[in-house]
């Protein structure tokens, strides 16, 4: 049952008879199990746990949400990793599952989208600069802020949008990011050097938009396996959101930053994401290549 989903262990066929009595398994997954399309963790894991799981993946890729737009990535033999912001504060939900010390051993390359310090974390960034030896891909006006915070120029990529790259066996494509504010609108501070990154990795083409409003560009992309969409009111909100999976129609859908930072009236714009309501807003087709992971939940995607 090579590729098959599993559920604390348990193969898809045992797990179908013994679905109601798994407390540990969400009901609601249950028409994912058959589509062969992918492995869940049903326990909330450790930092070790959840690094250790994505190592073992050798075929296919293997994605972890750790909040916001925060992912690690496993696929080519790489862990590779987008806009880490693990470290502990007061606006933050919960505490990050993963830690920026548990990942520097395994960590190759991360890519930030902008300056942000919900995407390019200082502290996370520092920790990486000094105890790993990974790769920052920046966009051109991050630099600075890379290299205060003690990323050396050997380990610098800087992303340009348009300039297509090759990074450690990946194939990248760097793409206009325009931040959004309220209401969908672009942001008065916006800055053209931000980034989109559409990445081959392990046969599978992802497309991780950042922080933006939705563009032409964007719905005129072809052949997007994976997407990472963020349904919130300074970004692509529900009805624009839903309109790009309608154009793409990727076989993955992973909504992102939601559930992260705690809200307030001043940020609530950004903080507050709808992933429920743009499931509902698709149709029913697109509805079962949507997974709104937890974090810390691990999805393996199997090779071709």
């Amino acid at each position: 049952m090579a590729g098959a989903r599993r559920c604390n262990g348990f193969p898809v066929v045992i797990l179908l008879m013994l679905l109601p009595a798994l407390a540990g398994c969400d009901a609601g997954d249950t028409p994912d199990l058959i589509h062969d399309e992918g492995e869940k963790m049903s326990a909330q894991p450790t930092g070790k746990q959840i690094v250790e799981q994505l190592l073992s993946t050798q075929s296919g890729l293997a994605l972890c949400w750790l909040g916001n737009d925060s992912w690690l990535i496993r696929g080519q033999g790489r862990l590779i990793a987008f806009d880490l912001d693990l470290m502990e504060s007061g606006d933050r939900l919960q505490k990050p599952l993963v830690s920026a010390e548990e990942l520097a051993s395994s960590l190759s390359a991360v890519f930030f989208t902008h300056e942000h310090g919900d995407h390019f974390n200082d502290r996370t960034a520092a920790v990486l600069a000094s105890k790993s030896t990974c790769l920052f891909v920046v966009p051109a006006n991050c630099v600075r802020k890379a290299k205060s915070l003690g990323i050396p120029d050997d380990r610098l990529v800087i992303a340009r949008p348009g300039q297509a790259f090759d990074l450690l066996g990946l194939s990248v494509r760097p793409m206009h990011a325009y931040h959004g504010h309220r209401h969908q609108t672009v942001h008065h501070g916006a800055n053209l050097d931000d980034c989109g990154y559409l990445l081959t990795i392990s046969g599978k083409t992802l497309f991780q938009p950042g922080d933006s409003v939705l563009t032409q560009k964007h719905l005129d992309l072809e052949d997007v396996d994976v997407l990472f969409v963020s349904p919130t009111s300074h970004n692509m909100a529900v009805r624009p959101a839903s309109m790009l999976i309608e154009a793409l129609r990727p076989r993955w859908i992973f909504p992102q930053h939601f559930d992260t930072y705690k809200k307030t009236p001043e940020n609530d714009f950004w903080t507050v994401g709808h992933p429920d309501e743009l499931r509902a807003a698709l149709e029913a087709d697109l509805q079962k290549r949507y997974h709104k992971l937890r974090q810390g939940e691990v999805f393996t995607i199997a090779g071709n």
